[in-house]
């Protein structure tokens, strides 16, 4: 997205210099994954895409509904005097970055351009020409055409023969249409904001509309928004110069191709409101976001509403202060949620600092600033968000306020209503380089959530007419894959009842999880899950596999082991010994008590003998002694048995029948 830009009042009011910003709104490009846990593998090397003898500064890069890439910056070749605006694309399902191609030349090493991508892989870049001289202002733009891989000529937007032209701003709808917004005027405190509309296909703008103009000042902020449908919103912020104040408007194209409304007041706002921004979602929910100055501090206000024609909900606090240097302004979900990122300065941590904040959708309430940042931040930032409502975020970070001369490049994600904890991408620091940031990235969120980073890394040349030379480099998510069986499933261990067995597998494959579960012959087995199981005499005599399901957001892929057939398990053990009771004598009966086994036996047979001889007959729990017994030592044998186990036996102690 387009970096912020304010303009000064006093430059403003000598050359009716016109500044703006236009939001990009993921949620217009269709969706092509599941969202990003389903998308987003790891991040691959970084591709330099300049070479290192030049100078650069990054401008935006941005991904197409059908996952083209598209990135822009400033070139200024070793001992050139010009810089070439450059643009560079990235087919989709390439990995591979094309050759640049200077869309013009210009001697303003900061010459703004704008770009804008589409739903089926265009992009259109707008850029200023001309000079108020002699009256030949004209902003013009470039669109790529995926049909034939190629940029068109530059084709002229609006030429404007007053002093005053401000840099367009451009967004598009889902089937193409692009709409540019920009104000123009006689820089006498008379100014018109503006629009015209590129179709799908054609070669030449339509030609311009006034939205609105205002006589007793100059509009110094401009956002525009467009719905998947067409539907949009354009919001700007004037400054009256009589009464020294703010005045924020608000118009509305409720229909594509259909008439913009009036200019109207924005609810809500008042003389000390500014910095207006609008974003809307991929249903036209509207959501406006403005700062309130309070005795010198700077509150950010929202406002929304459901449709392009739905009225407006009560105004909000956002955050209670806002500080900022560089912002995201308002990144809609599909689902509605809206965040906003921003860098500035905060005293309680007494440095600049990375935060955000989220309304939910189906609360309607923000969320309290979250600190992203991990250390001393230069002033600046770049969030994106995808078609799935993935937010993408980066920064360049130095370790602490006394170690600013090792920069690094932090990232930081939003996905499922959840930020992650901000991570390195560039692991070598950056030294400083005197007067310039050395080192600045843009982010783009892809219609699958992955992040395309565009970076740019300077080195301090001492002695060199500019004292650095530059590099741009682009770094990006990988598609998702699935993962791969690198070992196939085993059953170890012995295969019989009452025993341990174990599954084991191994696999590859980003973010890869295995899910394990047993068979009995051929059947799954209720919850047996783990990767260890005890067998039991279910399992006697059947054949038992395990099986492993590995997969990540990319898919899955199965591995079975080979069935092994479960044995008799071990004898069962007596835990408490089997035992006689009753009186030992001629007619009394005795009793065997089986005792404790484990396994637990589910039947016994008993064996009575008589000095360590078998009584014929006596198999029963219970003896009644006879005259034979007399003297004699009376003991019980005990066996236990349960199925799918060796019987387990015990005898007795003997008692003496008297």
């Amino acid at each position: 997205m387009a970096l912020k830009i304010r303009g000064s009042r006093a430059t403003a009011a000598a050359c009716a210099a016109v500044t703006a910003v236009v939001l990009a709104v993921g949620a217009a490009l269709p969706a092509t994954a599941a969202g990003y846990p389903a998308s987003a593998g790891p991040w691959g090397s970084a591709a330099g895409l300049t070479g290192a003898d030049g100078e650069q500064s990054l401008i935006d890069v941005q991904v197409a509904g059908d996952g083209t890439a598209f990135a822009l910056w400033r070139n200024k070749a070793a001992g050139a005097a010009t810089w070439d605006i450059q643009a560079v694309v990235r087919p989709a399902g390439s990995d591979t970055w094309a050759a640049p191609h200077t869309l013009f030349t210009t001697a303003n090493a900061t010459a703004p351009a704008v770009l804008t991508v589409t739903a089926d892989g265009h992009a259109e870049v707008a850029w200023m020409t001309g000079t108020y001289t002699d009256g030949s202002l004209a902003a013009v733009s470039a669109g790529w055409d995926p049909a034939t891989g190629a940029w068109s000529d530059p084709s002229t937007l609006t030429a404007y023969a007053g002093l005053d032209l401000s840099m367009p701003q451009l967004a598009a709808a889902a089937d193409g249409t692009v709409t540019a917004v920009w104000v123009q005027g006689d820089a006498f405190w008379n100014s018109e904001a503006m629009t015209a509309t590129l179709a799908p296909g054609a070669t030449a703008w339509s030609a311009p509309h006034r939205l609105g103009s205002f006589s007793d000042g100059f509009i110094e902020q401009f956002s525009l928004a467009v719905a998947p449908d067409g539907a949009a919103t354009t919001v700007w912020d004037a400054w009256d110069r009589t009464s020294d104040s703010n005045v924020d408007s608000i118009v509305t194209r409720a229909t594509p191709g259909g008439d913009w409304s009036s200019p109207v007041a924005l609810p809500g706002a008042d003389a000390k409101s500014s910095d207006v921004q609008v974003s809307m979602s991929a249903k036209g929910a509207t959501t406006v976001l403005w700062q309130h100055a309070t005795n010198g501090v700077e509150t950010l206000k929202s406002l929304s509403r459901p449709s392009p024609t739905g009225s407006w909900g009560v105004v909000q606090t956002a955050a209670p202060i806002v500080q900022d240097n560089d912002d995201s302004g308002p990144l809609t979900a599909p689902n509605g949620d809206v965040t906003y990122v921003w860098a500035g300065w905060t005293g309680s941590a007494g440095m600049p600092i990375v935060q955000a904040v989220t309304r939910s959708a189906s609360t309607g309430s923000w969320t309290a600033p979250k600190t992203l940042s991990t250390g001393y931040v230069d002033p600046q930032m770049d969030a994106s968000i995808g078609a799935d409502g993935t937010v993408q975020v980066v920064w360049p970070q130095a370790p602490g306020i006394d170690n600013g001369e090792d920069h690094y490049l932090e990232w930081a994600v939003r996905t499922g209503g959840t930020w992650s904890k901000a991570t390195a991408l560039t692991t070598t620091p950056v030294a400083s380089v005197p007067d310039m940031y050395a080192l600045t990235a843009e982010v783009a969120a892809g219609p699958d959530g992955r992040a395309t980073v565009l970076g740019r890394t300077a080195v301090h040349a001492p002695g060199s007419a500019d004292r650095y030379t530059s590099q741009v480099w682009s770094r990006s998510q990988t598609l998702l894959t699935k993962p791969t069986i690198t070992k196939k499933a085993t059953v170890s261990g012995t295969a019989r009842t009452g025993s341990k067995v174990t599954c084991s597998a191994a696999w590859s494959g980003y973010n890869a999880t295995g899910a394990w579960s047993w068979s009995r012959d051929g059947r799954t087995i209720s919850a047996a899950t783990g990767t260890t199981r005890t067998l039991t005499s279910d399992d006697y005599t059947h054949k038992i596999a395990c099986e492993v399901t590995v997969g990540n957001g990319a898919g899955s892929v199965d591995s079975t082991s080979p069935a092994v057939t479960v044995a008799v398990g071990p004898a069962a053990k007596a835990t408490k010994a089997p035992s006689l009771s009753g009186t030992a004598e001629v007619g009394y009966r005795l009793t065997a008590a089986h005792g404790t086994w484990a396994p637990t036996a589910t039947s016994y047979a008993y064996s009575w003998k008589r000095d360590g001889k078998v009584i014929t007959g006596a198999t029963k729990s219970t003896y009644v002694v006879v005259k034979a017994d007399r003297g004699q030592k009376i003991t019980v044998g005990v066996t236990a048995h349960r199925y799918g186990w060796s019987a387990g036996s015990a005898t007795t102690a003997s008692v003496t029948v008297r």
